[in-house]
């Protein structure tokens, strides 16, 4: 039976930082870059009870993200899905996003926007243009082409991930 979330893991806090070598063809050409991506706070649990259920696992990573959201102003919880930011934020982690003036943002942070309706993403940003700014999924091959964060789609930066290693 689930108690609490203290017997089902052991929690360790890292500052993330990926240093990720794009060998993608950016700027038309062909070069590779590095693009330096950052979370602020990436909390790792330890599942250390085996008969712990995803459910489980799930509803504790869900309260602590709640619990640490309510202590930043302006903030959301998201349930990431997907493979494209792995290392740093892998599928089924709960992340934290928060509302930072669009004029604000930076080579590197991970930020969260509308793709499309309904569809929401979080990739790491890697340049501003005139029509916005150019992101990219880590784990992807390439850029995302066809969709510029924009004042319209940005919803925020993400600045705490909370994943469960078992």
């Amino acid at each position: 039976m689930f108690c609490c979330f203290q017997s089902l893991y052991r929690l360790r806090h890292c500052a993330a930082l990926a240093v990720v070598g794009l060998g993608i063809g950016m700027f038309g050409t062909g070069c590779k870059s590095t693009l330096t991506v950052t979370v602020p706070r990436i909390e790792r649990f330890t599942v250390e009870n085996p008969d712990a259920s995803a459910l489980e696992i799930d509803r504790a990573l869900s309260e602590r993200a709640e619990t640490y959201a309510r202590t930043r102003p302006y903030t959301q919880v998201w349930r990431g899905s997907g493979l494209s930011m792995e290392p740093l934020i892998p599928p089924n982690a709960w992340i934290v996003s928060e509302t930072f003036p669009y004029e604000t943002l930076e080579r590197g942070q991970v930020v969260l926007f509308n793709r499309s309706p309904g569809r929401r993403v979080a990739h790491a940003l890697l340049r501003k243009t005139g029509e916005g700014w150019i992101t990219v999924g880590i784990n992807n091959e390439n850029v995302d082409e066809y969709t510029r964060v924009t004042r319209r789609n940005y919803l925020g930066v993400v600045t705490a991930a909370f994943v469960a290693d078992r």
